[in-house]
């Protein structure tokens, strides 16, 4: 008897078990290290952005803004990833002490190749390894960690 509850309680257990999420977002997925930034509008002149500490991170539908270096804060977005287009949107200031704060001086997304609080970029290039992002004003450059 003791033994057929204990196999009740392992089928209930296994049926409530909480899902697994996955992510379908392909080799966008994962964090990736700017190497490059050019903006198009300005002097033209490329960039070389490897020890700047500059990231981006997507999961899910969130991508996560990052300078390793701590010049910059640090911002999440939500973004939409179809075919050829990325789309990110809703910034947010990363506050670890209270609520994160809703972004609308675009300053702060400069130094990460974002010149709007919602921008569309074309996917020139992605690989498991690389990454190659155009709009009217930047080229950048990514290559995954």
């Amino acid at each position: 008897m003791k033994r057929f509850l204990y196999i009740i309680i392992g089928v209930v257990l296994l049926m409530t078990s909480c899902d697994k999420e996955t992510s379908d977002n392909g080799n966008l997925d994962g964090l990736w290290q700017m190497t490059l930034m050019q903006n198009k509008t300005t002097d033209n002149a490329k960039n070389d952005m490897r020890s700047s500490g500059i990231t981006w991170a997507f999961q899910g539908h969130i991508l996560e803004l990052r300078d390793l270096k701590k010049g910059n804060q640090d911002i999440i977005m939500s973004f939409n990833h179809d075919g050829n287009k990325l789309k990110v949107f809703a910034p947010y200031r990363v506050d670890r002490d209270s609520d994160d704060i809703v972004i609308n001086d675009v300053t702060l997304l400069l130094p990460y190749g974002i010149g709007n609080t919602t921008a569309e970029y074309n996917v020139t290039e992605l690989s498991g390894s690389c990454m190659i992002l155009d709009d009217d004003v930047w080229h950048l450059e990514f290559r995954k960690y």
